[in-house]
């Protein structure tokens, strides 16, 4: 996976101060995200272009999700790679611990590296300790909060374990638990969250960052981090948003939003619905064409219908059915006036071109009037050494993906209750929190 490209000065054992407070129903809260990992960043002694291919990985998503009917549960996932674009900062634990974990909407569990820690034997990580927490509590065999998780787990186990599994074989194992979780809003408000599901993981796969704790699920199912909070702001209709700040801009951050905080409006906003499938964990949409210098390609007709497309926080590339993706390759050569061509690693369709901003945008129009502009920032890498700018999207024969760099500078509101998501182009470095 790829290597650190940012050093950051990571607090990751600094307490909050003693006083919290706690969410209201009514109540909103923002908080700031850290870009891990900046693609684009001119002084990485890696490329653009070398660099997504090492995150390519991610794109192998296993849709298939199983479940067995004894203790630990297996579920099949996306593949979250190890050093993924975006950072929730909150805090665990009384007395609180910070901790860092990826943010992921394509996927659903929190789970956190704890003590005991068997693959931290062999060198230095972060973990936190539920033995110095006196709100931690493994949940009981007979709890309600476990059938969330896997509502067929038999109860004559003595102990929650869980498993759970990625598709480029990482995983997290331990013991489902819960425990106190503390934002800090950008208010300088702490909001202070009880008996909050969590996977406290005994057991993960080493290819997992070291300075992360764990990840953060932020996908549909009813025992995500998303959906745990939006239980507790029921007047503003399950809703959660963010919006990315441009990769090579390492000195902004982020913001996501949660309940009253999350609603996005004003001009430009543009909607689109969700679309319910058999599987819950991911926010599908339906991608119809997407438009390219006035080109028009028809997009609905060969991927299949509804819930076409999900979309992926921590999923860098974008992903188009293979056969689409051939013409948008053709049709940007035909706009520029420039054949494509593959790059050494045969991985991504490149132009010859010293500037990026010259290139074509490219319009994905969503079910519901959605037309959500992608800048050549969003679509297209930094031009490499040899002088080549390729297209950041690959062809797939599965399920579609908008990817997180095309969600720079974009504010996206899921509205899980309204079953819809907004987008609206956005400084997201200057918005207004």
């Amino acid at each position: 996976m790829a290597p650190k490209l940012l050093s950051f000065s990571f607090l990751l054992l600094l307490l909050f101060p003693p006083l919290f407070a706690s969410i209201s129903p009514l109540y909103g809260f923002t908080i700031e995200l850290i870009h891990k990992d900046s693609l684009l960043q001119p002084t990485t002694n890696l490329s653009a272009i070398p660099h997504l291919r090492r995150l390519l990985s991610k794109a192998s998503h296993a849709l298939s999700r199983s479940q067995t009917l004894s203790s630990p549960s297996t579920i099949i996932s996306p593949i979250i790679p190890p050093n993924a674009s975006h950072l929730m900062r909150f805090s665990i634990g009384t007395p609180p611990v910070q901790v860092l974990a990826v943010m992921d909407t394509g996927s659903d569990l929190t789970w956190l590296r704890c003590l005991p820690c068997s693959d931290c034997l062999t060198r230095k990580v972060h973990l936190f300790n539920p033995f110095l927490s006196s709100s931690f509590q493994s949940l009981p065999p007979t709890s309600q909060k476990r059938k969330l998780f896997n509502p067929t787990a038999s109860a004559e186990t003595p102990f929650c374990s869980y498993e759970y599994c990625y598709g480029d074989g990482s995983f997290s194992s331990g013991i489902l638990s819960t425990e106190t979780l503390t934002f800090e809003s950008t208010n300088g408000e702490p909001i202070s969250i009880p008996d909050m599901i969590f996977g406290c993981g005994y057991n993960n796969s080493p290819s997992f960052d070291g300075e992360l704790f764990g990840l953060a699920g932020l996908g549909g199912m009813s025992f995500s981090l998303a959906s745990q909070i939006s239980k507790l702001t029921p007047d503003t209709n399950q809703r959660f948003s963010y919006c990315l700040s441009p990769f090579q801009d390492n000195t902004s951050t982020s913001f996501m939003n949660f309940g009253a905080k999350a609603v996005v409006s004003g001009r430009n906003v543009v909607s689109t619905p969700l679309v319910e499938k058999e599987d819950k964990t991911f926010y599908f949409v339906t991608l119809e064409a997407i438009s390219i210098g006035g080109r028009k390609l028809d997009v609905r007709g060969k991927e299949g219908g509804e819930g076409n497309m999900f979309i992926d926080s921590g999923t860098t590339v974008s992903l188009i059915k293979s056969e689409v993706f051939e013409e948008m390759g053709d049709v940007i050569g035909e706009v520029m006036g420039l054949p494509w061509k593959m790059d050494a690693g045969n991985t991504f369709k490149c132009y010859e071109g010293r500037r990026r901003e010259v290139f074509p945008d490219i319009t994905f129009q969503f079910a519901g009037g959605a037309e959500v502009v992608l800048r050549p920032l969003n679509a297209f890498t930094v031009p490499s050494e040899e002088g080549l700018v390729c297209l950041a999207m690959q062809g797939t024969n599965g399920t579609a993906i908008f990817g997180n760099m095309a969600q720079q500078n974009l504010h996206i509101g899921f509205d899980v209750g309204g079953r819809k998501v907004d987008f609206k182009p956005a400084d997201c470095a200057k918005l207004r929190r």
